[in-house]
């Protein structure tokens, strides 16, 4: 009875470790798009997708070879990210402009807060 038990209870967290893994790929992939990193979300997004329809079973993916179509769909999705995040850096650094000379002002005036001048008279001593 117990070896039934133990293979019972590895079927039920095999199922609930891929449940809790679809839900964490889905989230990951919403909060890096949230965040602005594209490339990483579309990794997750690919996961979670993925994950989505292994959970829908043969009607999805009904041929293993159906795994190189989303692994295709996925790459092309994971492109778009790269691409997004190529256009997104293009932009910051067109945004920013090189610095040009600074124009010469010449120096304000004084105000009356001068230091004294002295003059000191000197003579020569004989040899």
């Amino acid at each position: 009875m117990w070896p039934v038990a133990i293979f019972l209870m590895l079927v039920v967290l095999f199922y609930w470790l891929a449940f809790c893994g679809t839900i964490w790929f889905c989230f990951n992939g919403l909060m890096a798009l949230w965040a602005g990193h594209f490339i990483r979300a579309s990794i997750w997004a690919s996961l979670g997708v993925g994950m989505l329809f292994w959970w829908q079973g043969t009607e999805v993916i009904p041929h293993p070879w159906d795994f190189d179509a989303w692994l295709r769909g996925s790459a092309v999705i994971v492109g778009i990210g790269v691409l997004a995040t190529f256009l997104r850096w293009r932009k910051r650094q067109a945004m920013q402009t090189i610095p040009t000379m600074p124009v010469w002002t010449p120096p304000a005036d004084a105000t009356g807060n001068i230091a004294p001048i002295i003059e000191v008279e000197y003579k020569r001593l004989p040899n």
